[in-house]
């Protein structure tokens, strides 16, 4: 069997989603400039996606795909629908609370389910049913579970604060004062650290891929390393997050101060985040498999 059905649609699916939510977005929402808050939970989804994939690439080969233009365009219809909804509230996505921000999850969810029926259709949906919905109770729980403890990100902002201006000082003229969270001052670089800086969110992020990479490969896992393999991979995504604060500042501080708070602040988080998840995944799944 060939894997040019799955892909041809595969790419169709990832185009629609990460083109049309995201960039719009960014068009019309309040932010002037694409950051890692827009991003997550396609990110989040990307993961699941690709761990998927990895997982069941011999099964995703084989299935006998189906076309019916009639569920293509009702579904194409009702997932627009439900993005549209979704870039509507995005207009209040930055000052909104948890509870909007679950509203703004479930549009979101159910927008890609229904895109995804619109793309491979009902039979490809009911075989994998049970991974789709697992994706989807997990984007939820982590969009929930990275609001609510983002509030709590900033005593950590205080507590990174002193070894981060402890390293830039071997290099520059550090200082930093302390309100709700610290600003630190490299030079004539100064930016207030916040509580998604400290990698928290990604953080939840890499715990809820684990999570979907555990359950839905869990016959094959073994119990016994699950523990240690998270414990290790969770410490690394904080170290992670903590050279990437380190890297904004000294690049600010001793290059350019628009490329550390725009093009660096905007996109370093999420391509150091997917290098880290999966190299650690590469090197660590074996381990979770083997049942020596």
């Amino acid at each position: 069997m060939s894997w040019k059905p799955f892909i041809t649609r595969l790419a169709a699916f990832l185009i629609l989603l990460f083109m049309i939510v995201p960039i719009a977005v960014y068009r019309i929402g309040t932010k002037p400039q694409m950051t890692i808050s827009v991003l997550y939970i396609p990110i989040m989804f990307a993961g699941m996606l690709t761990v998927f994939i990895l997982l069941k690439k011999e099964e995703l080969k084989t299935f006998e795909y189906t076309f019916n233009w009639k569920q293509t365009t009702l579904f194409g219809i009702l997932a627009y629908s439900f993005f549209l909804a979704y870039i509507i509230q995005q207009r209040q996505y930055w000052t909104s609370g948890l509870a909007h921000m679950l509203t703004g999850q479930a549009l979101y969810a159910t927008g890609g389910l229904l895109l995804l029926l619109a793309v491979f259709n009902t039979k490809f949906v009911k075989e994998h049913i049970k991974q789709i919905v697992l994706s989807l109770v997990i984007i939820v729980l982590y969009g929930a579970g990275s609001t609510a403890l983002s509030l709590a990100g900033y005593p950590l902002t205080r507590i990174l604060a002193k070894p981060l201006t402890a390293l830039l000082s071997l290099t520059n003229n550090a200082t930093f004062t302390v309100n709700q969270a610290p600003t630190l001052t490299a030079d004539s670089f100064t930016a207030t650290i916040g509580p998604p800086c400290t990698g928290i969110t990604s953080l939840i992020l890499f715990t809820g891929l684990f999570a979907f990479l555990i359950l839905l490969d869990w016959k094959k896992i073994n119990k016994k390393a699950i523990l240690w393999v998270y414990i290790i991979g969770a410490t690394g995504m904080l170290l992670v997050a903590f050279l990437r604060l380190y890297l904004l500042f000294y690049i600010g501080a001793n290059w350019s101060q628009e490329f550390a708070l725009k093009g660096f602040h905007s996109n370093a988080s999420w391509i150091l985040f997917i290098a880290y998840f999966f190299a650690y995944l590469w090197i660590t799944y074996p381990k979770l498999v083997s049942k020596v």
